[in-house]
């Protein structure tokens, strides 16, 4: 899969992050509660360097809970600066708890309680920013989609509350991915756009992931026997998901790109299970 992705918008974008950083008192960095780490930008450590970061782990709704705690913990470790809240900001869980750990690192600032903190929300694309600052500003008709590069520019600051304002910018990824399986995990996520890569391959991908991780879940969600499920030929069990989901052409022919559609599809909408791809 051709994994390296950077657009000449996203170029831009870290220019007008960079020139930007200092209209904020503290970062909201936004992950994929599914992926903590590898929907964590290594570029974005080197913009803010040692700035309040409060780190918000969304779509948490879709996350397994029991590796959502170990994370939190782990992403907070001994560092005052860095506070962790787990939210969805399609359901609304704990978003208030955001508004709150904002303020409170900045507690000890001169002007605390005299002005509203200043947040830059930054992330990778498609992790829920701009659906974060909607649901908490009320404004539900901004453009958000679930697909990658719907942002497009630095905006101005949006009243949260009388005690946050935020900046919202588009989501970034860098140049490299060192770790290929980092550029997997986005890819089956949809963190990168589908239309540049290969969906068979993205999809099978993901099958490998659950085969490791969720095996049962996986076996009943696609109504496999079980000598259909194995790690052994991922690409037949593609095409076995998509033969039992009527994805077939001529012939009897399986129609393996519709197959992988369907399964990033129940994937990445948590019909399968509640998941994480990765472990502390």
């Amino acid at each position: 899969m051709p994994l390296q992705w950077f657009p000449g918008h996203m170029t831009k974008a870290v220019r007008q992050i960079k020139e930007n950083l200092s209209r904020a008192d503290i970062v909201i960095e936004v992950l994929d509660a599914r992926i903590p780490l590898s929907s964590r930008n290594p570029m974005i450590d080197d913009i803010v360097g040692k700035m309040p970061r409060l780190i918000v782990l969304n779509k948490a709704d879709l996350a397994d809970p029991n590796v959502l705690a170990q994370w939190e913990k782990a992403l907070v470790g001994d560092n005052p600066n860095v506070q962790v809240v787990q939210i969805s900001a399609k359901t609304g869980k704990n978003l208030p708890q955001l508004i709150e750990k904002a303020k409170y690192l900045c507690r000890n600032a001169s002007w605390a309680g005299r002005r509203a903190v200043r947040a830059m929300v930054l992330g990778v694309p498609n992790v829920g920013k701009s659906a974060i600052i909607n649901y908490l500003s009320g404004r539900r008709s901004r453009n958000v989609e679930n697909r990658p590069g719907v942002t497009r520019g630095v905006s101005q600051s949006i009243k949260i509350s009388a005690s946050l304002k935020v900046i919202d910018t588009p989501g970034i990824l860098w140049h490299k991915f060192e770790d290929q399986a980092v550029g997997e995990k986005l890819a089956v996520l949809g963190s990168i756009n589908d239309e540049i890569l290969f969906r068979e391959d993205i999809a099978v991908k993901g099958l490998e992931y659950f085969y490791h991780y969720y095996p049962k879940k996986l076996q009943e969600r696609f109504n496999l026997a079980p000598e259909e499920i194995s790690d052994g030929d991922l690409y037949k069990m593609l095409e076995t998901i998509g033969r039992k989901r009527g994805c077939l052409v001529s012939g009897g022919t399986v129609d393996t790109e519709k197959a992988a559609r369907i399964i990033l599809t129940e994937v990445r909408d948590g019909r399968i299970c509640r998941f994480c791809l990765e472990r502390p």
